[in-house]
């Protein structure tokens, strides 16, 4: 059930020059994406955390420019990208990041794992906050490092931290040497208030910790709650990384363009300590649209984070209405919905589960690591045409499963 009485939202009118709200789904599947394949629409995909309304319509107009003057040597745009950067945080989040201690690279994917290799050792241990973001739980894997979880704690208000539990994990185990925050939180969508925020910095200065702030859907925060960027809060600079990148607001993921920002020069040198031809950098296209994006979107981004909102409340409350089984807390921030089907016995694959009764393709739960049984992911990120169809084939396809299998 939601978390609360979801309130009446008047969503401000939609212009068509900077945003519609419609999917072209023939588009969609035309365009090549990872996300819309010819399964559609047999299959409505809503498993990856990427939106359907972008990206802005600008960068567009300029990315065909610079491919019509043949624009694909050597750039040197990557310093305006940084600045298009700092300006928008600076006007969107009260936080102006200096351009001299912030690294492009191509993606957070990149930002964290560099982090990794710069800032513990191979004994080392990372902290992660699942349910997470699952390609997170790679990173032992990947990296050799150990992973110890802080796992979320779920009440009938939805998710949250447990500052007691962080402050117990640092004490007992002397190896972590990173903590891993998703700031704003992937898949719950909850927001670490700047009393959460400033005691976690505390437990981390206190105990030599790291902390990588993966902010990537801070601009989706919705009333009710505030973004607050971990470098603003006091003593943070000496033992925080920012990175994110403007893919999920412009919904540009695949033109590769990010960056990892420092408030502490020291911090800079210890990162710097890998070889910078390792740690890549931005393609042209990529810093373009990322510029167009952060300079001229302010308008455009605020009329999706409406929309979004909005759903977000649609979503919730004809879940509450129609499907009372599904359970869902409202989340503060992102244009995703962590689903709990565990009342229907989805089994340990509940995203296909879900697919197979009602052609809506959602992430499987399980994969974001504890926390994460009997849940997918849902993204609402898109039309709310489509929206409604994706909650009429829930309805229509689990509305009286029993868990059985088809």
């Amino acid at each position: 059930m939601p978390e609360s009485e979801p309130p009446t939202v008047d969503t401000p009118p939609l212009h068509d020059s900077l945003l519609g709200d419609h999917v072209d789904i023939a588009r969609k599947v035309a365009s090549g994406g990872y996300k819309w394949t010819d399964r559609a629409p047999e299959w409505i995909p809503a498993f990856v955390a990427e939106h359907d309304l972008g990206p802005f319509p600008a960068m567009r107009d300029r990315l065909r420019e610079v491919v019509d003057l043949g624009g694909f040597g050597y750039h040197s745009t990557i310093d305006h990208m940084v600045e298009a950067f700092c300006g928008w945080s600076a006007r969107r989040h009260g936080w102006a990041p200096d351009p001299a201690l912030t690294v492009p690279n191509t993606s957070v994917i990149q930002g964290v794992w560099s982090c990794v290799e710069a800032f513990t050792e191979p004994t080392g241990a990372v902290i992660l906050t699942p349910p997470i973001y699952f390609p997170f739980n790679t990173i032992s894997k990947s990296t050799g490092r150990r992973t110890v979880d802080w796992s979320l704690i779920r009440d009938d208000e939805g998710w949250h931290y447990d500052l007691d539990g962080l402050a117990d994990l640092l004490a007992d185990d002397p190896g972590i040497q990173m903590l891993l925050l998703c700031h704003p939180h992937n898949p719950t969508g909850r927001v670490l208030t700047t009393d959460q925020l400033t005691r976690i910095v505390e437990l981390a200065s206190e105990h030599d910790v790291v902390i990588v702030s993966d902010e990537i859907h801070a601009d989706f925060t919705y009333p009710g709650a505030t973004h607050v960027p971990l470098a603003t809060v006091p003593g943070a600079a000496s033992c925080t990384v920012t990175v994110t990148s403007g893919i999920k607001t412009f919904a540009m993921g695949g033109l590769r363009a990010s960056v990892a920002s420092f408030g502490d020069e020291g911090m800079l040198v210890r990162y710097r300590r890998i070889p910078e031809y390792l740690l890549g950098s931005p393609n042209r296209l990529g810093c373009e649209a990322a510029i167009i994006g952060w300079e001229e979107g302010d308008t455009w981004v605020d009329q999706l984070v409406a929309l979004f909102d909005h759903h977000r409340h649609h979503l919730a409350s004809r879940l509450a209405d129609e499907l009372p089984d599904v359970r869902m807390h409202v989340p503060q921030s992102t244009f995703l919905a962590w689903l709990d089907l565990s009342a229907l016995g989805p089994g340990d694959r509940p995203g296909r589960w879900l697919r197979d009764r009602t052609g809506l393709d959602c992430k499987d739960g399980p994969l974001f690591g504890p926390g994460g049984e009997g849940h997918a992911r849902l993204t609402f990120g898109t039309s709310t045409a489509l929206l409604d169809e994706m909650i009429d084939r829930l309805v229509a396809g689990i509305g009286t499963s029993s868990g059985s299998s088809p």
